[in-house]
């Protein structure tokens, strides 16, 4: 009788866990799912350590391109195994009894006609060979059959919304590889919407920048509705999500850190180039949130500014080499980072994140928003407070794709001339 009741239990527990675990990956944006978020997991760290063992690095993207797709595969085959497990253990106590079921189950092994009937049923074959004869059973048979019926139905739901998020992400990156002709800053691009036009403001890039913003926010959302996505390696990086994250923070450094607010002032301070910055930020932190993010150590902080301070005289060579004024020749009121660099709250409508200072003569006595009513020490402290933000989150989120740094911030002979090569 025990053994009776802790089959029961086992795989009602076990078919239960299943349903929510659907339920939550398919219909839960929010809801972290405890059954295919470890599978992911742990499969994932499977390519990773097989990757290690790989002595060609070249092939490593090939190699780990297959982690989704074989995610997804055998996440919707584990459904189905561990509901069959399930209700095959429910049926075991009772399938060789002629009371509950035909005279046929108790002529061969429990076990493999408990499994043999809950195939059966799960897949709603529809085979008579074995049939139960009680009540509970005959319902029970119905309910497995509805089970399995959910299971593919929603499994098909999930590829659908899965797949053409992966589309929309490489779409998204394939354009801008284009836009920033294979490069991954974004001065190509600045120099696309800017350069032509002597510094005066596009309409096009505004509408570009907003396009941008909405774009970072529906595939971050999409990696939280469906986490799988963290794992969906390109086999060119310029391909990737990664990718788009650094040619987005090189984009933002140059047009509201490298410009000049003095000169470009309507560049600077466009309401489409703040929410690009924030939308940047909140994707990452959003990213690193997840719990699908490595956490790594924290860089060298003499080293890392001495590195940031090269990267942003480079960036105001870059500008001033394509006839823009950059902030470190002409910066009155160098603007802030859109972050809070202390850390913590304010103390009050009147406290400041370290680092930034009230423009002098200007009450703000009142205001809140950091992108108009605030100023920085220097044009090199808002790009340093902006890059050390940012940096840590974009090497993170490599490390859990399966990219190098190094790799996404490199250039490369842009896809639209390599075609298929």
């Amino acid at each position: 009788m025990l053994l009776a009741i802790g089959c029961v239990l086992l795989g009602a527990a076990l078919a239960l866990l299943v349903q929510y675990d659907i339920i939550a990956t398919v219909f839960h944006p929010q809801l972290e799912s405890p059954l295919s978020n470890r599978f992911h997991r742990a499969t994932w760290r499977l390519f990773r350590l097989g990757e290690r063992l790989m002595p060609d690095r070249t092939r490593c993207h090939g190699w780990l391109s297959w982690g989704m797709p074989l995610m997804v595969a055998g996440l919707i085959g584990l459904w189905l195994l561990l509901s069959l497990l399930g209700f095959a253990l429910i049926y075991y106590p009772w399938i060789a009894d002629p009371a509950h079921f035909g005279e046929d189950a108790a002529s061969g092994s429990a076990s493999i006609n408990a499994l043999y009937f809950s195939g059966v049923m799960l897949t709603t074959v529809g085979l008579s060979d074995l049939q139960p004869t009680s009540g509970p059973f005959r319902l029970l048979a119905v309910l497995e059959s509805a089970a399995g019926f959910v299971a593919v139905s929603l499994s098909v739901a999930y590829l659908l919304s899965v797949y053409p998020a992966l589309s929309s992400k490489r779409a998204a990156a394939i354009a801008l590889d284009a836009e920033v002709a294979g490069e991954a800053g974004a001065l190509p691009m600045v120099r696309r919407y800017l350069g032509q036009n002597h510094g005066e403001w596009s309409a096009d890039l505004s509408e570009r920048l907003r396009e941008l913003s909405q774009q970072l926010l529906t595939i971050t959302e999409a990696h939280e509705t469906h986490p799988v996505l963290y794992y969906a390696h390109a086999r060119r990086v310029q391909h990737s999500f990664l990718r788009i994250l650094v040619t987005v923070q090189s984009l933002v450094g140059l047009l509201r850190y490298g410009l000049s607010p003095d000169r470009h002032r309507d560049i600077v301070y466009n309401p489409q180039l703040l929410l690009l910055e924030q939308s940047l930020h909140y994707s990452l932190r959003r990213l690193s949130a997840s719990l699908h993010i490595i956490d790594i150590e924290e860089p060298d902080e003499r080293g890392n500014a001495r590195r940031i301070a090269d990267d942003y005289a480079r960036l105001c060579g870059e500008l001033e080499r394509i006839g823009l004024l950059s902030a470190r020749s002409l910066a009155r009121e160098p603007v802030p980072a859109l972050i809070d660099t202390d850390g913590g709250g304010h103390d009050g409508p009147d406290a400041l994140p370290q680092g930034a200072t009230r423009p002098a003569g200007r009450d703000l006595h009142g205001l809140s928003d950091p992108a108009l009513d605030w100023s920085a020490r220097s044009p090199l402290d808002a790009y340093q407070a902006f890059r050390e933000e940012t940096d840590p989150h974009l090497d993170a989120y490599a490390v859990t794709c399966g990219y190098r740094i190094e790799d996404a911030r490199r250039a490369y002979e842009t896809t639209w001339w390599a075609g298929g090569r």
